[in-house]
Formats: structure tokens, sequence, C-alpha cells
């Protein structure tokens, strides 16, 4: 994620401070986001003593990757800490293992949308002095969250990641291949190969499956799990990216799949309580 957040800057911050779109000031205000998430994440730790490694500080650096460029800092502040305070003070005690960050991601989506500034696109791109191909969208020049542009770098990622005995790689495995099902079906059904190319390794969904779908806090375990986790994931991301967009629509999509194990987990502790009484 490290590598994500310095091309999000290159991309967002120096190439257009180059061209003259922004001032020198910019370039610092980008790195406000995860310095700030990351900030309030590690505030939360140390005032409420949590010591899990993988909490707060992780999920507040986490949620300034992949928002909209257009997003007002003093809104992302303000969001980071509702959304910390909801796991420190209401999932984390629970053990519930609901998606807060998905959740604040389409909430953000929302408020945006009311507010009449959701954008992806920078002022560089929004110029329209030219226009990018598809190699240049492979290589990271896709319209994306703020440091989420970069397919190849989330892949590179994703074989890293893949070492890690802990890491959920197969929900991302499954999700993808689910994925490209649904969008070889429709781009077969709509005679459009470009459409198929365009959303191959678009880099908002890759980011998703890679960094989102497997986190352990609210994603299964048991391989019958998993399974019906990545099918409901893989199958639901086109559908939802063509009603919405190619930018929330993975979340909707991860919403759903985590909402369906938690219902389920909900069903089989009630089994298990009754047969024990």
């Amino acid at each position: 994620m490290i590598l994500l957040l310095f091309y999000g800057w290159y991309k967002n911050g120096w190439i257009p401070y180059f061209q003259h779109f922004y001032s020198l000031s910019h370039l610092f205000l980008i790195f406000l986001y995860p310095l700030c998430g990351f900030g309030i994440g590690i505030l939360f730790d140390v005032v409420f003593k949590n010591k899990n490694p993988f909490n707060n500080k992780f999920y507040g650096f986490l949620f300034s990757l992949f928002v909209p460029i257009s997003t007002n800092i003093f809104i992302f502040l303000l969001l980071v800490t509702f959304l910390l305070f909801l796991n420190t003070f209401l999932f984390d005690k629970k053990d519930w293992d609901f998606n807060f960050i998905v959740f604040g991601k389409l909430l953000l989506f929302f408020i945006l949308f009311c507010m009449k500034s959701y954008e992806y696109t920078n002022i560089l791109e929004k110029s329209q002095l030219f226009v990018y191909t598809y190699i240049d969208g492979i290589l990271g020049h896709q319209v994306s969250g703020l440091f989420t542009s970069n397919a190849l770098l989330i892949l590179f990622s994703f074989s890293v990641l893949s070492f890690d005995l802990y890491y959920k790689k197969d929900i991302v495995f499954y999700g993808y291949v689910f994925y490209l099902i649904t969008l070889l079906l429709y781009a077969f059904y709509q005679s459009d190969m470009q459409f198929l190319l365009n959303h191959l390794f678009s880099s908002d969904i890759l980011f998703a499956l890679v960094f989102i779908a497997p986190l352990s806090s609210f994603s299964p375990y048991s391989n019958k799990r998993i399974a019906i986790y990545s099918t409901i994931l893989g199958f639901t991301i086109l559908p939802f990216s063509l009603l919405i967009n190619f930018h929330e629509g993975i979340y909707i999509s991860l919403l759903l799949a985590n909402l369906f194990i938690l219902f389920l987990n909900v069903v089989q502790m009630r089994i298990i309580r009754a047969k024990i009484s």
C-alpha cells in the first residue's frame, strides 16, 4: 500500500503540479489524508488502549487510500473519526464482524453525491487536454480513488501477500474469477470487446478485492463460508457496477456478502443455542 500511496501522489499531485494545474501546497495536502487517517487511528488505539496492531490505525490509513479525489479534508476527518468510534465502542466490543470500512465508503459516496461534489478525476484529467490509452490505464493512469489507480502495483501486492499464510487469497482468486465470468458473458452479449478490455483490470475493483475483501476481521474462515462469500461477491460486482458505477459497485457487493455471512453466523448461533437448551 505504501507503493500505491506514492504513485497516487505522483499521479494526482506531482503531474498536475508539473503541468501548472496545482500549487506547491497541493503536494502536501494529498499526503494529509493518509497521515490524518493513520494519526486518528493511533489516537484511538492509544487513548482506548487497543493493542491489536491490525486495528484503528490500519483502518484509518486504508480508508484514506480509496476516497474520491473530491473528498473535502474536513469531511474525511469527521467520517474517519465516526467510523473508528463505531469500531471502538460497538463493533469491536460486540465482536460483530460488520465491514464498517465498506459502509464508510458508501456513506462517503452518499454524502458527496448529496453535496454535488462527487468526483474521481483530478483537475488535469478534467481539463481533457489528453485521453488515457488502454496501456496508460494498465500502467496506472486510471481514473480511480486518491491512491488506488495502479493495477500493476495492486497485482504485485497480491503476489506478495499470497505468501502470507493468514492472507485469504482464495477470496481474491474466486471473487475475480466469478467477476470475470460475468464480464465475459456481458461483453459477448453486448458484442463489445472494448468493454471487456476496459474493465478487465479496473484498479478500483482490484484494490477492493486484494486489500478489503480478504480482511480477516470482515471475511469468513471456513471453506464453505469462503465459497459463499466469494460467489456472492464475484457474481454481483458487475450488476452493481452497471447499476451504480465501477467505483462503488464492488463495495455494495462486499457489503452484501458481508451481511449474508453475518446472517449465517446469527442463524448458526441460534441453532447451537437451541440444541444446548
